[in-house]
């Protein structure tokens, strides 16, 4: 698929419950699409759910790692990292897919990459383009702090995401007074605790819901009352 000598290349392919592709890199940026099924993508910075709907958009050369949760359908698309309107690719963000994207990826996937390349799949390949790089960007991205104390912090909350604890707590947990580790988090991760905790418990909540677990015991197990007070953070969130 990397060598092949369009500037987009199609890519469908559907995975079983579980599958890992384990830690890798393309010389081509790539958009990691969900049909169905949920994937949790790892990179060095950032943790991000990809359900159906959402795409996560991939850098060259930056390394990566899937984990499928319950079968998974997806559609990837690599582009050539020399493109002049490829360089806003280069930044990894996780983005919704509108219908009319999904149906040019869907379109240009069914192709199989001929060559050379007839007049329909150039002009599908240029859309495509358009329209990802107008995509918005998704609100369930999880930035990690590069600060090892706002780490341990977050790696404690992504432990137990039902966690009581509060905001001195964790502060004091990184040894920070309140107002510091606010600070600091926020210049981290360009985000707050609060709203970073919340997405967490939202990538554990589509996790659990993907895996075919009862709403109610997903909730309850991330400290929501009930399932409806989990589904409403969900709809705010995604």
């Amino acid at each position: 698929m990397q060598s092949l000598p369009h500037d987009v290349v199609g890519y469908a392919r559907d995975y079983r419950d579980g599958y890992v592709s384990v830690r890798h890199r393309h010389p081509r940026h790539q958009l990691i699409y969900a049909i169905s099924g949920l994937m949790m993508a790892e990179t060095d910075a950032m943790s991000h759910a990809i359900p159906p709907g959402y795409g996560l958009i991939v850098p060259a050369q930056q390394p990566h790692e899937i984990r499928m949760i319950g079968a998974v359908r997806l559609q990837s698309l690599y582009v050539r990292a020399g493109l002049p309107r490829a360089d806003a690719l280069a930044r990894c963000r996780l983005v919704t897919i509108s219908p009319l994207l999904a149906q040019l990826i869907a379109a240009l996937c069914e192709m199989a990459n001929p060559w050379p390349m007839p007049p329909r799949a150039l002009h599908l390949s240029q859309l495509i383009l358009i329209e990802l790089l107008a995509a918005p960007v998704s609100p369930l991205a999880l930035p990690y702090p590069t600060d090892p104390r706002l780490r341990r912090v977050c790696d404690g909350l992504i432990a137990t995401p039902a966690s009581p604890r509060s905001l001195d707590d964790w502060a004091a947990e990184a040894g920070m007074s309140r107002r510091t580790f606010s600070r600091h988090f926020q210049l981290e991760t360009g985000l707050s605790f609060g709203k970073w905790a919340q997405r967490l418990r939202c990538q554990a909540a589509l996790r659990g819901l993907a895996k075919g677990r009862p709403a109610a015991r997903v909730a309850r197990e991330l400290g929501y009352a009930n399932a409806y007070t989990m589904a409403a953070m969900m709809r705010r969130m995604t």
